[in-house]
């Protein structure tokens, strides 16, 4: 089954507004007063990034060479400098897709409540400083030295294969160094056509292209095993985490042969990836990408040197039907399977898994529909019997059980959040724990954002700062006071336990390990618990 990233599966706003949350931010300097730290010696060079607050940040490390010289081939180490490296601000972001083009008809982004949830999501967002010379990391440290060995993190930005960044303030690893002494690394890698066209069927000379973004993060986390022991990481110690498109990420990262071994835990943030593309949709699309550019298949090399914004264009317009094709490919070299259909891949099985997503995804896409949160209760089930059939009213049924005090329009955004995200993360845990190798640990965000009177309740991508301790990023969508800091403070304690052992139980709050009997999940709140087999007669109805 060919996956697709489509506007009915994840509403409307998938990249107009979901993407706002998790795009870069070039330029951003770290709080205080910054002083040069000592070089530190790579394997290519010796860097010198700045100090402040306790931590150590180098920003814009190379980790490959410029892409421009190798469009649509794999990524190679870069060239080795003489010097000291000055690494203090951000490198290039990957060249984005507009996604602006491919809203759904009759989705109205200009109203004032749409254009608030996009501001909340823009907050310190710098548009620009894109380019092909993209495969750059940022380094977090509270010691850059060898003389100790940390675990490490290492973050896939979301943005769904298109878009994004890792120099969003929300990633900044500060906070999470001081917290739980750890090194955190985020990268910038290839995205949307530059990424994922796939043109192997076109000529031989682009069989990898279907997979480019994913091969660019197994050379980073090459350099983290060549590099990061000199920075205090320890690289036998390393855990991939990421959310929405970098959830995607870590998904097929655990299916790929070439990572094994690279990384020895993964944390999957509303972005349980099951499937993804196959040949038949790629080719195809590959085929309309070069007809709209006007390119004959025989002329496929011309690619390598067209304006890349055009191509970018391009690629995007012709993803037929909404389905999104720009994501990596089941091509039976990178990705020899899909990650987790219709088991869970054998060469991560030793691999533990964090798992889990927001109590009400659907609200961020769905922000832009203009009978958002007034839906009478008819409405909601004439909606629910075109998305669910059969099941609809049952569903809706469920739900206002469950919610009794919501409006009816949000028993519809937790059908859609449910049959997405929510279930798509409990039949990945299914398939990880039928190995019965590894543990898994499931949670759920259920905190209510204060934005517009908890209009979103608990969105898409609402996890990621507090995930970070960085609750104050995103002050128009998190409010102020003691809340968020509350909540931020249980989740990033657990996400850097889980680094240190595998298990993200922390004092006075212990996180069991999740099976198929009791189904022990924890919920992140103000007061955050585990709860067994939350939302037990929702998850019955849809799994049946």
């Amino acid at each position: 089954m060919t996956m697709k990233l489509t506007l009915t599966r994840r509403g409307t706003l998938t990249a107009g507004l979901g993407s706002t949350l998790l795009l870069g931010v070039p330029g951003r300097l770290l709080a205080g007063s910054p002083l040069s730290t000592s070089p530190v010696e790579t394997m290519t060079g010796k860097v010198r990034g700045k100090r402040a607050g306790g931590v150590s940040s180098f920003l814009g490390i190379p980790y490959g060479d410029d892409t421009s010289k190798r469009r649509f081939l794999p990524s190679v180490p870069p060239q080795p400098w003489t010097g000291v490296r000055d690494c203090v601000t951000l490198g290039h972001q990957a060249s984005q897709m507009d996604l602006s083009a491919t809203t759904a008809p009759g989705v109205n982004l200009s109203t004032p409540f749409v254009q608030k949830v996009m501001a909340a999501g823009k907050q310190g967002m710098e548009v620009g400083n894109e380019g092909e010379d993209c495969l750059v990391l940022n380094v977090y440290t509270p010691d850059a030295s060898s003389a100790k060995r940390r675990p490490v993190m290492v973050w896939l930005h979301g943005g769904g294969f298109a878009i994004g960044s890792a120099g969003d303030p929300q990633y900044d690893g500060s906070a999470l160094c001081r917290r739980g002494d750890v090194v955190v690394v985020g990268l910038n890698h290839r995205l949307n056509a530059l990424g994922y066209l796939y043109l192997g069927a076109l000529h031989p000379d682009f069989a990898d292209s279907g997979n480019l973004g994913q091969l660019d993060i197994v050379l980073a986390l090459q350099w983290v095993r060549d590099n990061i022991a000199q920075f205090g990481g320890d690289p036998g110690n390393v855990t991939i985490f990421g959310e929405s498109g970098g959830g995607f990420k870590v998904s097929v990262m655990l299916a790929m042969p070439a990572a094994k071994g690279l990384f020895h835990k993964a944390i999957i943030q509303s972005g349980p990836g099951l499937t993804m593309v196959e040949k038949p949709a790629a080719e195809e699309h590959a085929e309309a990408t070069l007809a709209k550019l006007g390119v004959a298949p025989a002329d496929v090399h011309k690619l390598q040197t067209i304006d890349r914004t055009a191509l970018i264009a391009a690629a995007s317009a012709s993803q037929a039907g909404g389905g999104r094709v720009l994501a990596p490919l089941v091509d039976g070299r990178a990705l020899p399977r899909h990650p987790f259909q219709p088991d869970a891949p054998d060469v991560s099985r030793d691999v533990p898994i964090m798992i889990g997503s927001t109590k009400d995804e659907a609200t961020l896409f769905l922000s832009a529909d203009p009978m958002f949160g007034k839906l009478s209760e008819e409405q909601v089930r004439e909606r629910a019997r075109k998305i669910a059939g059969p099941k609809g009213d049952a569903a809706i049924n469920t739900f206002k059980a469950l919610r009794p005090n919501d409006a009816p329009f949000y028993w519809l955004t937790s059908l859609i959040t449910a049959q997405g995200t929510w279930m798509n993360s409990i039949r990945l845990a299914e398939r990880k724990l039928d190995q019965k190798a590894a543990p898994v640990y499931m949670f759920r965000l259920d905190w209510e954002a204060p934005f517009e009177g908890g209009a979103l309740k608990s969105p898409h991508g609402l996890d990621t700062p507090l995930a970070f301790d960085n609750p104050d990023t995103r002050p128009l969508m998190n409010g102020s006071g003691p809340e968020p800091t509350k909540v931020a403070a249980a989740m990033s304690q657990a996400w850097v336990n889980f680094a240190h052992s595998g298990d993200p139980s922390q004092a006075g709050l212990g996180w069991p390990a999740h099976d198929t009997s009791q189904r022990q999940t924890m919920i992140f709140n103000v007061a955050s618990h585990v709860v067994a087999d939350p939302d037990q007669s929702a998850r019955i109805l849809l799994s049946s």
